[in-house]
């Protein structure tokens, strides 16, 4: 069926992004408002876990598909899949249970030096985060990645990453964790949405509007029609090749606002 009409589809990062230092997202408050009058989805995309965007999802009043753990996995409302509450998880690559099984073998038979969440207790992950233990608890429901400390040498986890690279299990670099996941990303959650509303919705031709700040964003944003970079306050730190780049005016969220704001404006 030929698509006879035009909707946004968005797609958004979090932190840095919708969300503020405070975690707040009061300042794009007039963009969302629009895009719920609209009609127009709002999924969230980001590193978080699907309990701790679960309750964001519910503060915002969103009923829309999830997209956790760096890409990892979707979670859909009432959709065919692992039953998780009120959402069901698909996952886009390699389970939680299986990178675990590797590393820890891996640990076992090399002696290999690290720890990570499913070693600790929520009180140690609320101790190692400084988050509270009921969110150290959100933060330990993992599907699709596993966090880690590493405590031996650089040339080491070299070794470490070459013998997880056979199991198409990568490392990815945080501030203070090193994650453990497949080869899924974002831009693989961000595919599953629109397939999602796609199937729910034939007769519409979406046009899906990316918004990030960070190089784990690049590849969601340069898969979308419309990517939308968010500065920092030192400047813009990525540059994504996508069909059509709009560059926020503003940091976080004020410059989200403004962005959706705009793109709104030609699609109202």
């Amino acid at each position: 069926m030929k698509p006879t009409i035009k909707k946004l589809l968005v797609v958004t990062d979090l932190d840095a992004t919708l969300l503020d230092d405070a975690y707040s997202w009061s300042a794009a408050e007039p963009a969302l408002a629009r895009l719920k009058a609209k009609g127009y989805p709002l999924v969230l995309n980001s590193s978080k876990t699907v309990p701790e965007m679960k309750s964001l999802a519910s503060e915002m009043g969103l009923q829309t598909p999830i997209i956790a753990e760096n890409g990892g996995l979707i979670a859909v409302p009432s959709a065919s899949g692992v039953a998780s509450g009120d959402y069901a998880i698909r996952l886009t690559g390699l389970s939680r249970e299986f990178i675990l099984e590797q590393a820890h073998r891996l640990r076992v038979q090399e002696n290999y030096e690290f720890t990570g969440f499913a070693d600790w207790t929520a009180k140690q992950v609320a101790e190692k985060t400084g988050l509270s233990e009921v969110m150290a608890g959100h933060a330990q429901t993992r599907y699709a990645t596993e966090p880690i400390l590493w405590e031996d040498s650089e040339a080491r986890l070299i070794e470490f990453q070459a013998a997880l690279a056979q199991s198409k299990i990568r490392i990815l670099r945080g501030g203070r964790f090193l994650h453990l996941m497949g080869p899924a990303d974002k831009a693989d959650g961000a595919a599953l949405a629109l397939k999602f509303y796609q199937e729910a919705e034939p007769d519409v031709g979406w046009v899906v509007v990316a918004l990030g700040d960070s190089a784990n964003d690049c590849a969601m944003l340069e898969a979308a029609d419309i990517a939308v970079v968010i500065p920092h306050a030192g400047g813009t730190r990525i540059d994504p090749q996508a069909p059509r780049v709009v560059r926020a005016p503003y940091p976080s969220t004020k410059g989200w606002n403004a962005s959706i704001l705009s793109i709104l404006d030609e699609y109202c």
